[in-house]
């Protein structure tokens, strides 16, 4: 049976590949700063702190995987912009990278960032938009793909780098826009929103973690963007929350000041995701959106 280890496995994302994968046919060893238990025989959890250095190692000789897929990252919405907790994540990278070499890993997939690029350029495509972030987050995620992909390219790994656009869906941490504008719909509240003349590429959280399984499964190589390739306006976005919910009036944009130097427009090329990978999404807007607030409104305490 083929190994993978993957790191963030409870998170937003990672808990969305781990059947996916294991119906591709792998033996599944997840990674986790809190304890989980599977009742699924190829699944297996591990509870570690990934930063701290010296249980990496322990962890990558007692799996031994020759698969790995890291998406383990710190973005709590509060504070990823200001954190200088990014350092550490770029020497976790580094230590995952060495001990998958060091145990005889094969091939890897990396979690990056659309933030990685200068979003200035709005239409963002792997080989033509430069890499310039103004976030020590996308700073971060850039330098560990650079170390990453030199290398791997001196010790024979195969690296694959995922770079991830807007996600929505079930498990999203409530702090982000999309679940704050849900619930607070759902609760009859006012939702306090900015302008929403921004326009990004969301994709549905599922759909991302298929894609990431396509591009493991895959032999591609290098930089591939994870998103939708369709542009929506933030408050589009918004209103047809409030359309399905019935609280379009609720939903108060301008109430929010945006940064002076915000990107108007972020928006993924996904040419290679389409067609070297042949992905194609599952879900649409509609039925994403539709599982999404159905799924908040079992999480609320009335």
């Amino acid at each position: 049976m083929k190994r993978i280890l993957v790191t963030g496995a409870s998170g937003f994302i990672g808990r969305n590949t781990l059947n996916l994968l294991v119906n591709k046919g792998y033996e599944v060893h997840a990674v986790s700063s809190r304890q989980f238990k599977s009742s699924n025989k190829n699944i297996y959890w591990h509870c570690i702190d990934l930063l701290d250095l010296l249980q990496i190692d322990a962890l990558f000789r007692r799996v031994k995987p020759t698969y790995l897929l890291h998406l383990a990252w710190n973005i709590t919405p509060e504070k990823y912009k200001k954190s200088n907790i990014h350092l550490k994540w770029v020497q976790v990278g580094i230590e995952i990278l060495e001990s998958f070499k060091k145990y005889n890993g094969k091939r890897a997939v990396f979690g990056g960032t659309c933030s990685e690029y200068d979003c200035k350029y709005g239409y963002l495509n792997e080989q033509l938009t430069p890499v310039k972030s103004n976030l020590l987050y996308g700073v971060c995620k850039a330098s560990l793909h650079s170390i990453a992909e030199s290398y791997c390219m001196k010790n024979d790994l195969s690296l694959a780098w995922a770079r991830i656009f807007y996600v929505y869906g079930p498990h999203e941490n409530p702090n982000r826009v999309i679940p704050y504008v849900i619930n607070k719909l759902l609760k009859g509240e006012v939702a306090h929103c900015s302008h929403g003349r921004q326009i990004r590429d969301y994709l549905h959280v599922y759909d991302v973690a298929s894609a990431l399984v396509g591009l493991f499964e895959s032999n591609v190589e290098g930089v591939v963007n994870i998103g939708s390739g369709n542009p929506i306006k933030l408050m589009d976005f918004f209103m047809e929350i409030g359309a399905k919910i019935g609280s379009q009036d609720l939903i108060h944009l301008e109430d929010i000041k945006t940064s002076p130097d915000e990107a108007h427009v972020i928006l993924a090329d996904i040419n290679r995701l389409k067609n070297e990978i042949g992905w194609v999404p599952y879900y649409d807007m509609d039925k994403g959106l539709d599982e999404t607030i159905e799924w908040w409104k079992k999480q609320i305490k009335y």
